[in-house]
């Protein structure tokens, strides 16, 4: 084994370490009440922008470790309005996307390109190069997706980095603005009663949309394949 070889792989192990660390700290200060909004809404008049700051990364540490973050995105609309409030929430969670992309692409690469055939890469480099914004922006716009695993996902792939990023940072503000107004419009960061039932509409119609979509992509496809076999 190289000495290359054996140092990338331990950066590889510790980054592992690392990401494991913050995960299960994550998870414990949630159980402590570290993360709950309210410990912002109690400090937020005394220190505004550190609160804004901390509310940040503490959304971004949730993105990354996997805690739901839904109380964190209503609190942004209850603290700041929905106007400033989806932007603070965005700016957290893009950061969290950011992390997690780079943590998975770091500790095992791009394999999801790398199985294939190096031409059927380059093909597929060419696809995400060209068409990459598009399967991000189905994604950021659909709260009924799980995008916290999808996340590390993306990072696996032959997606390049920076369209990850712009087109992260752009559609994932429309739904993070849409769930800080409900935050804001019912002055609640407690995803119950009114509250869940916006929700839950929400994410009904969100999913009824991707459906569509998806629909209206297998048909062309189904299309197109049938245009090359003729």
């Amino acid at each position: 084994m190289s000495a290359g070889s054996r140092s990338s792989r331990i950066g590889k192990a510790v980054l592992l370490l690392v990401l494991c660390a913050c995960v299960g700290v994550a998870w414990w200060m949630r159980r402590q009440g570290l993360l709950a909004p309210d410990l912002f809404e109690r400090r937020l008049v005394l220190h505004p922008i550190v609160s804004a700051i901390f509310f940040v990364l503490a959304y971004a540490i949730s993105v990354l470790t996997l805690i739901p973050t839904l109380p964190l995105n209503l609190a942004a609309g209850v603290f700041w309005g929905a106007g400033l409030g989806g932007l603070i929430a965005t700016g957290g969670a893009v950061l969290g996307t950011i992390g997690a992309f780079y943590a998975a692409r770091g500790l095992f690469g791009q394999p999801l390109a790398r199985r294939f055939g190096s031409d059927r890469v380059a093909r597929l480099q060419r696809e995400f190069d060209a068409k990459g914004w598009r399967l991000i922006a189905f994604i950021r716009l659909n709260p009924a997706l799980p995008t916290g695993p999808i996340n590390y996902v993306l990072g696996l792939t032959a997606i390049d980095a920076f369209t990850y990023v712009w087109a992260t940072a752009i559609f994932l503000l429309p739904p993070t603005f849409v769930v800080a107004l409900i935050g804001h419009a019912m002055g609640s960061f407690i995803a119950k009663g009114a509250v869940a039932d916006l929700i839950k509409a929400l994410i009904a119609v969100s999913a009824a949309a991707m459906a569509l979509v998806a629909m209206w992509y297998a048909a062309r496809a189904l299309n197109q394949l049938r245009g090359r076999s003729r």
